[in-house]
């Protein structure tokens, strides 16, 4: 398989091959250089010095030529051995300076030896004798620059040489030995300043040639970790060319698109490998896809683009991705299927409870005005008090159940604090007395922008819970100004709440001490927290809770502050007079004859005209034979396929003109909640109690006698 890796070089970091190249190996480049010249330096020697002896044999002493030229061959052997003892060994990058010292000692040796020359031989009063040994020397100099130019140690003791010469024409050659000195002198700085440049330029072509050598090598080495990490990574990947011709590929994007026995070469179209994927690979021209092999792997592919108009494939198994998705969802959707039971299962649940309750209540409120006396009030009052507390359960149920369907709507407008803090105080001090504990309300003259029933409601769950999970304790109220906002705060010195709880205290049903789920404890059934955090979810004000085990809780609540123009007032009690009834026509339409009996003894209790019906059909057979009616009751879930609401549409339909209307409901299923509500008509709840049902019934009769 080809690989074009430098479509790929973004993969590759940025390098700085300076930092790769040391002046040590380029120092030791230069030392080898200065080696390799040694042979062609030693015959330079050796001959120019055979040359200067031969020419000057009958001009200076002949001893001393002998002498001298002993010495130089002597030197010329020493440089020979130290060459071979160089190849010999091969010194590494660390161990080459001191062979370069030991050159450069031997090329200060001939310096010397050749600046012996002029010295001893030079004599100008025979002008053969003075060419001869300034152009040796002059031409030996230069043979230096050319040898020895890559050690500068070794170069500058060449200019012993010419320095001697220079010295000794001034010193004895008079005028002309001054000029001609003059013109030795100057070729010495050219050489000096040509050799300089010369040294430069050699120094920085070794570093360029290291820095590519280093550039070379890491690219083939990164080449070669790109390549074997291609080809051991799990996911598939391959290269396509503007012309869609394949460049390169891994062994794992064969495998991926189940290609194993295909070979491929570089520049083969990409469709032809495409096409012999079973089933054939279709692939959009941007963007991600997924591809399903015929043994039903899933490969997800993503390409990007390349700004020279290449794109580069990514192939991933995401089968088993795949496979816990459907799981998930599989969950999922039996999650959702079993709340749908449970929701269904409280609906019904909760429908059929409050049948016989509704017609418990009903029932006795008709039998203790009969009965009332002075023996039998207490046992009144319990019954009243039990019914009362089955009822609270109910209507949390029904308040979730509400809140869960949308049907509630919050109205909001500005509320002062003052006459809220000062009914709840005159409210729950009987509880707090009753339970053992001190309750203070510090007063507010705040106003804040809120729903008055809403926020009342949270702040009496967060009072009742306070009290009942505090003994002997106290109970404090109290609401302070931050940021726009007032802060409503319930403090209570009970028993605290553990770290690990804080969230599930606003689960449905869940309660704190109470796991065997004890009725006699007063807790209720574990809403009161799971409607305040619903509520304050749909009111939009942050609900925050505080709490230190042994040392109590705070719950707060922060609605936002308003101008005290316009409040809301204090809720006034209605008073429902006594023969204001006395003569209605009201046609009650339930299908259960236990709460139509009551509900018409109640009605007919307060002095109503009852018309009773079990079911539409005998309602019309009813209005047929008797007077029309002032006021429908009519329950929300009939017998059959037809509702309540169906029934009125009919009822209002044969009567020929609007008749008042009240649904009972004892149903908490959602979706039966939104239409009830989007009826218009007014709504009661099952358990009714007797004096709302009283009011409510005098006040549809007073609005349509207005209309």
């Amino acid at each position: 398989m080809e690989l074009d890796f430098f479509r790929i070089t973004e993969m590759c970091q940025t390098m700085n091959p300076g930092d790769r190249v040391t002046q040590a190996e380029i120092q030791a480049e230069l030392i080898g250089t200065l080696f390799r010249s040694i042979p062609v330096a030693i015959a330079v020697h050796v001959v120019s010095s055979t040359v200067l002896v031969s020419m000057l044999w009958d001009k200076a002493a002949r001893d001393r030529l002998l002498l001298w030229l002993a010495a130089l061959y002597g030197l010329a052997a020493v440089r020979w051995l130290l060459l071979r003892a160089y190849q010999r060994r091969r010194p590494t990058v660390e161990g080459i300076p001191p062979w370069g010292r030991a050159a450069a000692a031997l090329s200060w040796t001939f310096g010397l030896a050749w600046g012996a020359v002029p010295v001893l031989f030079l004599d100008p009063a025979q002008p053969l004798n003075l060419i001869v040994i300034t152009v040796i020397l002059v031409v030996l100099n230069a043979q230096a620059l050319m040898a020895v130019v890559s050690y500068p140690p070794a170069y500058l003791a060449s200019a012993l040489t010419l320095l001697s010469l220079a010295t000794v024409l001034i010193l004895r050659a008079g005028a002309v030995g001054a000029d001609v000195a003059l013109l030795v002198s100057l070729n010495l700085a050219a050489s000096l300043c040509y050799a300089r440049n010369v040294y430069k330029t050699l120094n920085r072509s070794l570093q360029l040639r290291f820095e590519n050598a280093a550039l070379r090598r890491e690219t083939e080495e990164k080449s070669a970790l790109l390549e074997t990490t291609l080809q051991n990574i799990q996911q598939g990947i391959s290269l396509i060319d503007r012309e869609g011709r394949l460049r390169m590929w891994n062994r794992q994007s064969l495998t991926l698109l189940g290609l194993d026995d295909r070979t491929l070469h570089a520049g083969q179209p990409f469709s032809a490998v495409s096409s012999a994927a079973d089933p054939p690979l279709a692939l959009p021209p941007t963007g991600q896809s997924e591809y399903r092999r015929a043994d039903g792997a899933t490969i997800e592919i993503r390409q990007s683009a390349l700004s020279d108009g290449s794109r580069i494939f990514t192939y991933t198994d995401i089968s088993e991705l795949k496979r816990r998705e459907e799981i998930l969802n599989t969950a999922r959707q039996g999650a959702e299927q079993a709340n749908a039971a449970k929701t269904r299962f409280l609906a019904t649940a909760s429908h059929d409870l409050r049948q016989p309750i509704h017609a418990l209540g009903l029932f006795f409120a008709n039998l203790a005005d009969r009965v009332r006396n002075a023996e039998t009030e207490p046992l009144i009052g319990q019954i009243e008090e039990s019914i009362a507390a089955i009822d609270g359960m109910l209507s949390a149920l029904l308040d979730i159940s509400k809140l869960d369907a949308g049907v509630i709507r919050p109205h909001i407008g500005p509320v002062a604090v003052a006459e809220l803090f000062k009914r709840l105080d005159s409210e729950y001090q009987p509880l707090a007395r009753e339970t053992a504990n001190s309750l203070r309300v510090r007063p507010s003259r705040a106003v804040v922008q809120t729903d008055l029933a809403m926020l009342e409601r949270i702040l009496r769950n967060l009072l009742t819970n306070a009290l009942r999970y505090t003994g002997n304790g106290r109970v404090l109220v109290g609401a302070r100004r931050r940021a726009g906002q007032l802060r409503i705060e319930v403090h209570d010195t009970g028993s605290g709440i553990p770290a690990d709880q804080l969230e599930a205290i606003f689960w449905e049903f869940h309660q704190l001490g109470n796991p065997e789920r004890d009725r006699h404890q007063g807790l209720g059934l574990g809403l009161g927290l799971a409607i305040v955090k619903r509520l304050a979810a749909l009111l939009g004000y942050p609900m925050t809770v505080r709490s230190r085990l042994g040392r109590g809780s705070c719950f707060t609540i922060a609605p936002p502050l308003a101008e005290p123009s316009a409040c809301y007032p204090a809720p006034a009690s209605v008073a429902v007079p006594g023969r204001e009834l006395q003569g209605r026509r009201v046609l009650v339409l339930d299908d259960d004859s236990p709460v139509l009996e009551a509900m018409s003894g109640l009605l007919g209790r307060w002095g109503c005209a009852v018309i009773k019906a079990l079911s539409l059909v005998e309602a019309q057979n009813q209005l047929e034979r008797q007077a029309p009616p002032e006021l429908l009751v009519v329950d929300y879930r009939l017998r059959g396929e037809v509702s309540g609401l169906e029934a009125v549409a009919v009822l209002q339909k044969n009567l020929r003109r609007y008749v008042p209307t009240l649904i009972i409901t004892g149903d908490t299923d959602p979706e039966h909640l939104r239409e009830a509500e989007a009826s218009g008509y007014p709504l009661l709840h099952k358990p009714v109690q007797p004096a709302k049902l009283r009011s409510a019934v005098r006040h549809l009769i007073r609005a349509n006698e207005r209309e």
